[in-house]
């Protein structure tokens, strides 16, 4: 054999024993890099349906396999909710034929207007939670209840009940309970499960000057899912304390072009600070419980029966016994500048409580249509004061690039994962990505951001905002290894998918709306499942790190001989930092 084809082959074993030591367990030996972002999938590619339009679902992650993940969505024109799953780490999915959805009750949605994700939770022993919205075609579309599903085998097959039903209601106390804000399940407290089901009240056979306003609820069922309680009233008697009605109706402006009228006397319009008169926005609220099951609440306020309207303050809600009572106090004044869409997380480093972290939409040009920036607070002291707020995105703030529908989730470990909609790469057609950043210090500083998204998404397609009004955050799910993400993606209806400046639809005739809107889902990876410092993974890493060491000492051999005979070394590539925190609070 010539010396040339010695050092060939030395070379290539070599280079097997170390891509072996390097992917086989990619991150176990690089965890201090700069995270890795995993290529996009289709999640309902099985799905050749022609009409199909999914939402952005809501993750969850098995406690006891972390490979085993699933996500719950609205499929919005056969206005179904139903479930994707992934038992191999998100590397592929499935949408399963399983409907989660009560025989008299077929359709989880019935309005166009903000629907969120359907939540999804594990509970214990392998118990999954689905809660959806509970309709069915004769029902009036201002008549919407609320059913949660369990499953014990992942999704094949479901137990539902009805958490609240809208039905028998009518006349003034007709109800519409939708949107659903949150789902969390207590696996500590009790001998079962204890489900949590946020939720808006509406009640819209009534009118002003004596409009029912909305009010925040929540379901509780304390049995594992058989049966739900009575639902309770969040809001309590915030409302009527001192001075919180006068604040808020202080804090209105004149909106140009508006006329105010005198309400009919003896109604609820002609006394504007009467505590009937204040509730809750209810779009996308944020719910959590700190290891203790304290639960926290954060939504934004409306009023009725005033004009004009009362600007929205962002509140937050405690309850310290399972859910029974809530006490209420201010995390941001009234304020135009506050939008929509808070959502929470805790982490329990920072305080001796934890810290409770809080995002939402804010417009710090209210005259701006349509723009806003996904900001952060957080609490060290269980939500008595707040921290200043901060803005998530890393863009230019002088560009006017939006940041919508944040989502928060924390990892075991602690790390703080946040995700938006971003509009920052739109190149002028109506279009966002999925941006990420997180923290490591209990929000106090946080990461770059990071574009997870590999192809804008074009909203001139599929279903959205000022279209069918149908805005969902991100989903998003947190492990110490990974962080998993998935959203609603519309590239399979161009032609020309490499190519995100494709024609116009309006223009084409096609109008918006048109073609189809699929489930995409990414990761970023901090380091491989599994990884750790237990006995077994001590020897797997050594046993990589003695693969990585004999393929460099035959690399090296090789190149020695190359060198011999003439040959040349390739140029190694620089490794990648972990990226510096920025943004200090």
């Amino acid at each position: 054999m010539s010396a040339s084809k010695t050092w060939r082959g030395v070379a290539l074993v070599g280079v097997f024993f170390t891509l072996l030591a390097t992917t086989g367990l990619t991150g176990l030996a690089n965890a201090a890099d700069e995270p890795r972002l995993i290529k996009p999938v289709n999640a309902t590619k099985d799905d050749v349906n022609p009409g199909r339009t999914y939402s952005a679902p809501f993750l969850a992650v098995d406690p006891s396999n972390k490979k085993n993940i699933v996500g719950g969505f609205i499929e919005f024109r056969t206005r179904a909710c139903g479930l994707i799953r992934s038992t191999n780490g998100g590397a592929s999915w499935k949408v399963l034929d399983s409907q989660p959805d009560l025989k008299s009750y077929p359709y989880c949605l019935a309005n166009n207007s903000n629907i969120f994700h359907a939540p999804v939770a594990f509970g214990r022993d392998g118990a999954l939670y689905l809660a959806t919205h509970a309709w069915d075609t004769p029902d009036s579309r201002n008549k919407v209840g609320v059913q949660v599903a369990k499953s014990t085998d992942m999704g094949d097959h479901w137990t539902t009940v009805l958490a609240r039903d809208a039905r028998p209601t009518k006349d003034e106390a007709q109800e519409n309970v939708r949107p659903i804000t949150g789902m969390i399940v207590d696996t500590k407290s009790g001998a079962q499960d204890i489900i949590y089901v946020t939720v808006r009240a509406g009640f819209p056979n009534t009118a002003s000057p004596n409009s029912k306003i909305q009010q925040p609820w929540v379901l509780i069922s304390r049995d594992a899912g058989k049966t739900f309680e009575p639902p309770v009233i969040i809001t309590g008697d915030y409302f009527k304390g001192a001075g919180i009605t006068d604040k808020a109706l202080s804090a209105r402006t004149t909106i140009p072009g508006t006329t105010t009228t005198t309400a009919v006397a003896g109604s609820l319009g002609a006394t504007p600070n009467n505590a009937a008169n204040f509730g809750s926005a209810g779009n996308g609220q944020g719910l959590v419980m700190d290891k203790s099951g304290t639960l926290y609440y954060a939504w934004l306020t409306a009023s009725a029966n005033v004009t004009p309207s009362v600007p929205s303050a962002v509140l937050l809600s405690k309850s310290t016994d399972k859910g029974k009572t809530w006490t209420t106090s201010e995390v941001r004044p009234p304020e135009y500048n506050n939008r929509q869409n808070a959502r929470m997380a805790w982490t329990p480093g920072g305080g001796a409580n934890g810290t409770l972290h809080l995002v939402w939409e804010y417009t710090p040009t209210p005259t701006l249509n349509s723009y806003a920036e996904a900001e952060y607070v957080r609490s060290t002291d269980g939500g008595k004061t707040w921290s200043e707020k901060v803005r998530l995105s890393d863009s230019d703030p002088k560009g006017f690039f939006g940041s919508y529908l944040p989502n928060l989730t924390v990892a075991p470990n602690g790390r703080l994962d946040a995700t938006w909609w971003d509009q920052r790469d739109d190149p002028g057609i109506r279009s966002n990505d999925v941006y990420y950043a997180y923290s490591n210090d209990d929000g106090k500083t946080w990461s770059k951001n990071y574009r997870i998204t590999d192809q804008t998404v074009d909203r001139r397609f599929g279903v959205w905002g000022n279209n069918f009004d149908q805005n969902s955050p991100p989903g998003m799910v947190s492990t110490d290894e990974f962080v998993m993400f998935a959203w609603d993606d519309t590239r399979f209806s161009r032609g020309d998918q490499a190519n995100i400046q494709a024609g116009d639809p309006v223009a084409a005739g096609n109008g918006i709306g048109g073609g189809v809107q699929d489930i995409f889902v990414s990761a970023v990876q901090f380091k491989a499942i599994g990884a750790g410092t237990s006995k077994t993974a001590k020897i797997i890493f050594a046993g990589v790190i003695g693969l990585f060491a004999v393929g460099l000492a035959l690399t090296a051999v090789a190149m020695i001989s190359r060198k011999r005979s003439g040959g040349a070394t390739p140029a190694q590539k620089p490794v990648k930092k972990a990226p510096t925190p920025a943004t200090k609070i």
